[in-house]
C-alpha cells in the first residue's frame, strides 16, 4: 500500500468500522431498552406490517371482552332480580294454596290479602326500577301505565254476560261488548251487516277463536252494493293479543277480509292465522276496505296486527293487510301471506291514498299483473321504517317495495335477494327510495334497530293471568362479542318480561282458581331465568374463545416483534468489542501521514 499524504485510507477504513459498530451498538441498545426487535418499519418493513395489524386486532378483542364482562353483568343483574321477582310470587301462590283450603274466615283472609296486595307491590317495583347503566330491563318506559290498563280489563271468569255480542240486538254509543267465541264473532258480523251502528262503540276480543267451518262473510260489507254506510263496521276492535284462526271467505262480492269497510275505526292487537280469503277487488286478510271522513278529522287506525294464510282477489287491490286504504293509519303491523291478484297487488296493501304506513314489513310471496309490490302496489301516502322479503313477480310496474308510487317513502328497504327484483319502486316515481339489500345487511338493520322486528306469533299466544295477553316490553340487546361487522360477531338478547299480577283473594274458591294463573306466571318466569342462564353460558364459551385469540395473537406478536434479550445482549457486546477495537485503529491509522512526512 502507498504510503500517501492526502489520503489516509486506512483512517477512513477505521472510521466506516466505527460507525457501523456504534450503528450496531446503538440498535442493540434500543432494542434491550424498548424490549422490541422491531420499533421501525425499516427494521423489518414486513414485520412491521404483520405486528401492526396483530396489535390492531389485539386492541379489538380486549374492547370485545370488555363488551362481553358489560354483558355478562347486564344479564346477571336481570338474573338476580328475576330471583327475587321468582321468590315473591313463590309466596304470593303459598298463600294463595292457603287461602283455598277454605278453613279460613274473611279477617284471615283479609290478612293474606294484605301479604300478597304488599309483595305485589314490590314485584312491581322491581319489574319498573331494575336497569343496568340507566337501562331498564324488564320493561318499556310506558309499560307501568300498560300493565295498569290491562289490569282494569275484564276477564273470561268475571265479565258481564248481559254484554256479550251473541246477547245483543242494538249497540250503545259509549258501551263496552265482548266477544269470547265464535258465536260472539258471527253475531256481531250479522249485526253490523243489518245496519246496527256501531259508531263510538267499543269491543273486546277476549278468547283466541277458531273458525274452522264456519260459513263467514265479513264484518261491514256495505250492502250489496257496497255504498250503504251504515252497514260499514265504524267501532273500536281491541283484540287483546288473541289469534282469529282459520278464517275462510270465497265470494265475488267486493271489500273482503275480516272486515269489509271500516270507517272511522280502529283495530287492535289482533292476529289472523290460517286465513283463506278470496273476494273481486278490495281484498285483505284484515280489512278490505278502510276510509275516515278526513274532514272531521277523522282517521282509520290499524295497528299491532299480523295476517298469515293466503289471500286472492280477481280484480284489483289486494293485499295481507288491507286491499284499499285512504285516509288511515297503518303501523306496527306485519304479513306473512302468500297474496294473488291482478292489479294493484302488495304485500301489506294493494291501493293506498292519503295513509301512513310505519314499522311495518310483509314476509309472503306476491304475484299479480300490473303494479305489484312487496308491501304496497301503489302508493299516494308515506311510507317510513318499512320493508319487504318476500319473492315478488308481476308484468309492469313491478318493484321490491312498492309497484307505482307517487308518494313519500323514508327509511324503507327490500331484500334484493328473496325479492327477484332490482328496483324497490316499479314506475321509479314519488320522493325517497326503496333501497335494496341482501339478506343479511337486512337481518343487521333488524338487529341494530334500525327496522322492527315483530313477533307476534309466540308473543299473542302469551297470554297472562286473568286470560289477556299483555303488551311485553321489548328490550333486546345486541352485543359486539367480536371484531367484525358480521352476524358471527354479534350476540342478541331479550330481558323483556311481563305479566299481570293483579290478584284478589275473596274467597276458596276464587283462590284455587288463581293458582293455574299463579302457575303460569312462575312458568314464564323459569322459562325466562333458563334464557338467561343459557345467555350466560353462551357468554362465558365468548369469553374462553377471546381469551384463547388473544392469548394465541399475543404469542405471534412476540415473536415477530419481541427482542430475544440473549442474543442482543451478544450482539451489544459484540458491538461494543467492535467499536473500541475501531476507535484504537482509526487513531493508529492517523499517525500514517506523520511516518509519510519522516521520509522528507
Amino acid at each position: 500500500m502507498a504510503l500517501t499524504i492526502n489520503t489516509n485510507l486506512s483512517s477512513l477504513i477505521a472510521q466506516s468500522s466505527l460507525s457501523r459498530s456504534t450503528s450496531s451498538l446503538n440498535q442493540a441498545i434500543e432494542r434491550m431498552s424498548t424490549g422490541f426487535k422491531i420499533n421501525h418499519a425499516k427494521d423489518n418493513a414486513a414485520g412491521y406490517s404483520i405486528a401492526n395489524n396483530i396489535q390492531t386486532k389485539l386492541n379489538s378483542f380486549d374492547i370485545a371482552m370488555d363488551n362481553v364482562m358489560l354483558g355478562t353483568t347486564l344479564i346477571d343483574t336481570a338474573s338476580s332480580n328475576l330471583e327475587l321477582i321468582n321468590s315473591h310470587i313463590q309466596r304470593i301462590r303459598d298463600l294463595t294454596e292457603q287461602a283455598a283450603n277454605g278453613t279460613y274466615g274473611e279477617e284471615s283472609i283479609k290478612a293474606i290479602q294484605a301479604e300478597i296486595d304488599a309483595r305485589t307491590c314490590e314485584v312491581n317495583r322491581i319489574m319498573a326500577s331494575t336497569e343496568y347503566n340507566g337501562i331498564t330491563l324488564f320493561t318499556n318506559d310506558t309499560q307501568d301505565s300498560i300493565i295498569n290498563e290491562v289490569s282494569t280489563f275484564a276477564t273470561l271468569e268475571n265479565i258481564d254476560e248481559s254484554k256479550r255480542v251473541i246477547n245483543q240486538t242494538n249497540f250503545h254509543s259509549g258501551e263496552t261488548y265482548y266477544l269470547t267465541d265464535v258465536e260472539d264473532l258471527v253475531k256481531l258480523q250479522d249485526l253490523v251487516n243489518s245496519g246496527i251502528d256501531t259508531t263510538n262503540v267499543t269491543f273486546e276480543l277476549m278468547a283466541d277463536i277458531d273458525m274452522q267451518g264456519i260459513n263467514f262473510r265479513g264484518i261491514g260489507t256495505g250492502g250489496t252494493d257496497g255504498n250503504d254506510n251504515t252497514k260499514y263496521f265504524k267501532g273500536i276492535f281491541n283484540g287483546n293479543q288473541h289469534i282469529i284462526s282459520n278464517l275462510t271467505i270465497n265470494t265475488t262480492e267486493d271489500a273482503v277480509g275480516l272486515f269489509g269497510y271500516i270507517y272511522n275505526c280502529t283495530i287492535d292487537s289482533v292476529g289472523l292465522e290460517n286465513i283463506d280469503i278470496t273476494g273481486n277487488q278490495f281484498v285483505g286478510g284484515l280489512v278490505g276496505m278502510s276510509n275516515a271522513d278526513i274532514n272531521q278529522g277523522n282517521l282509520s287506525y290499524i295497528k299491532n296486527c299480523y295476517v298469515t294464510g293466503n289471500i286472492k282477489s280477481i280484480s284489483q287491490a289486494t293485499g295481507g293487510i288491507v286491499g284499499y286504504a285512504s285516509h288511515s293509519l297503518i303501523s306496527d303491523s306485519y304479513t306473512n301471506a302468500d297474496i294473488i291478484g291482478v292489479n294493484y297487488v302488495g304485500g301489506l296493501a294493494g291501493m293506498i291514498y292519503s295513509v301512513a304506513i310505519q314499522n311495518c314489513y310483509a314476509m309472503g310471496n306476491i304475484l299479480g299483473e300490473n303494479y305489484v309490490g312487496g308491501a304496497i302496489g301503489t302508493c299516494a301516502g308515506y311510507i317510513y321504517n318499512t320493508y319487504s322479503t318476500g319473492n315478488i313477480n308481476g308484468n309492469k310496474n313491478v318493484g321490491g317495495l312498492i309497484g307505482s308510487n307517487s308518494g313519500e317513502i323514508s327509511a324503507s328497504y327490500f331484500d334484493s335477494q328473496t325479492s327477484n327484483q332490482t328496483v324497490g319502486v316499479g314506475d321509479n316515481q314519488g320522493n325517497g327510495d326503496a333501497v335494496g339489500v341482501t339478506s343479511a345487511e337486512l337481518d343487521v338493520l333488524i338487529k341494530n334497530g334500525t327496522l322492527s322486528k315483530f313477533d307476534y306469533e309466540s308473543t299473542y299466544g302469551d297470554k297472562d293471568n286473568s286470560g289477556n295477553a299483555t303488551i311485553g316490553g321489548g328490550k333486546i340487546f345486541t352485543l359486539q362479542v367480536g371484531i367484525n361487522s358480521d352476524s358471527s360477531s354479534q350476540i342478541s338478547f331479550d330481558t323483556s318480561l311481563s305479566f299481570n299480577l293483579d290478584i284478589k283473594i275473596k274467597n276458596s274458591d276464587n283462590a284455587r282458581k288463581t293458582l293455574d294463573s299463579l302457575d303460569t306466571i312462575l312458568e314464564k318466569i323459569n322459562k325466562k331465568q333458563t334464557e338467561f342462564g343459557a345467555v350466560q353460558n353462551r357468554l362465558n364459551s365468548i369469553i374462553e374463545s377471546l381469551s384463547i385469540s388473544i392469548e394465541n395473537l399475543t404469542s405471534s406478536l412476540s415473536t415477530i416483534r419481541d427482542t430475544d434479550i440473549a442474543n442482543e445482549s451478544s450482539n451489544y457486546i459484540k458491538a461494543q468489542i467492535l467499536q473500541q477495537a475501531s476507535a484504537t485503529l482509526l487513531s493508529t491509522a492517523n499517525q500514517n501521514p506523520n511516518i509519510a512526512i519522516q521520509l522528507l
